[in-house]
């Protein structure tokens, strides 16, 4: 019989590249790892509109959502499964 992991596909974790964004994410993995040990996870590390444009002041852009747009249409698209981010960038 063949296990869950060889079965299932990984889950994607999809979160910003920035160092706290990275840390948290790892976090939220090795907790989800502990709990479901015969699953794998993978962090997919995006670049955000926030985070590449670094000269253009941020009330300029007129939106919230500057740190979160790209990675909800990954997840609206299926394309990763879950998102972390801080709050702080809602």
């Amino acid at each position: 019989m063949a296990s869950a992991s060889t079965t299932q596909p990984p889950v994607r974790i999809g979160t910003r590249r920035s160092n706290l964004a990275m840390v948290q994410a790892e976090g939220i993995r090795d907790s989800l790892q502990k709990i479901a040990p015969d699953r794998t996870f993978e962090i997919e590390a995006l670049k955000t509109l926030g985070d590449k444009d670094k000269s253009t002041a941020l009330y300029s852009f007129g939106a919230k959502n500057l740190w979160t747009t790209e990675l909800e249409e990954k997840l609206t698209s299926g394309e990763i499964d879950v998102v972390v981010h801080c709050l702080k960038g809602i």
